[in-house]
């Protein structure tokens, strides 16, 4: 399954959008016929795990007051203008695309891990930067709370 980053607004495939502030029981709606049935996660109740049956895209979605807040693309295909973000991509690729398109990236101010680009309003972290090895990337989250950490 392919996903297209839109930036400060979500990820769309042929079959899905999922937009921030989008409403939790909406988007659970329209996911069914795509992702496998969630299984409810007792310790992290403001979270939904998005998984593919064949395992090859994982996308965490959180919330904040039954809203889409932050999503985490963890596993599959993401591209922004037809470039990969995520599946075989590395952070040097990705830091050199996004930085000739006048998108650079920077030492993140927002989470623990991995480098800010705040003018899309991502976090993209490679392997290392959670201490595995390579810099392939570990994940893009979108967050609509982005811009409040800019503050």
């Amino acid at each position: 399954m392919e996903w297209e980053f839109v930036p400060f607004e979500g990820i769309t495939s042929k079959q899905l959008a999922i937009t921030l502030g989008q409403p939790r029981q909406l988007l659970r709606k329209l996911a069914a016929s795509v992702f496998s049935p969630l299984v409810p996660n007792a310790e992290y109740p403001d979270e939904d795990d998005f998984i593919t049956v064949d395992g090859a895209t994982f996308i965490r979605v959180r919330y904040q007051d039954d809203t889409v807040r932050d999503i985490e693309f963890l596993s599959g295909q993401l591209r922004y203008k037809g470039v990969e973000l995520y599946d075989q991509a590395t952070l040097k690729g990705v830091r050199r695309f996004l930085k000739s398109e006048n998108h650079p990236l920077r030492k993140t101010r927002w989470l623990g891990d991995g480098l800010d680009c705040v003018s899309l309003g991502i976090n993209i972290a490679c392997h290392e930067d959670i201490g595995g090895d390579g810099d392939g990337i570990e994940w893009v989250i979108l967050s609509r709370n982005f811009k409040d950490a800019e503050q």
